[in-house]
């Protein structure tokens, strides 16, 4: 079920040009028109959900699955030296789309100047 109002169910409609890197019957990561590092991409399923507890457990196995599969191979890809795999859910969490679970792949270098940490 996709939602008219959904930024990400208008990509998959084909309504907002993307980038994709990859793409099956259940799910599409496509590459982040604000990354945080080169090649940092998002991966969501197809279905429409307003949030990760809307998802099926099983649905939440595979793309949790899918995103580090796409991560591994995708650092080799561009020679990246690790990654990040991030979820944000909601906005207290700054996530800046309202509907959809997804997962940020991030590329990380050593030396990149990014900081992520949950300390704060």
């Amino acid at each position: 079920m996709l939602d008219p109002n959904c930024i990400f169910c208008k990509i998959i409609k084909g309504e907002i040009p993307s980038q994709k890197y990859y793409e099956d019957d259940n799910f599409l990561a496509i590459f982040d028109i604000s990354p945080i590092s080169e090649g940092h991409f998002v991966l969501f399923s197809k279905n429409h959900y307003a949030n990760v507890g809307e998802m099926p457990k099983e649905e939440w196995q595979k793309i949790c699955s899918l995103a580090r599969d796409l991560a591994e191979k995708h650092i080799k890809e561009i020679k990246a030296d690790g990654y990040n795999l991030l979820i944000n859910q909601g906005e207290a969490a700054q996530s800046g789309i309202a509907h959809r679970p997804h997962i940020h792949v991030v590329p990380r270098y050593f030396k990149d100047g990014i900081k992520i940490d949950p300390r704060g």
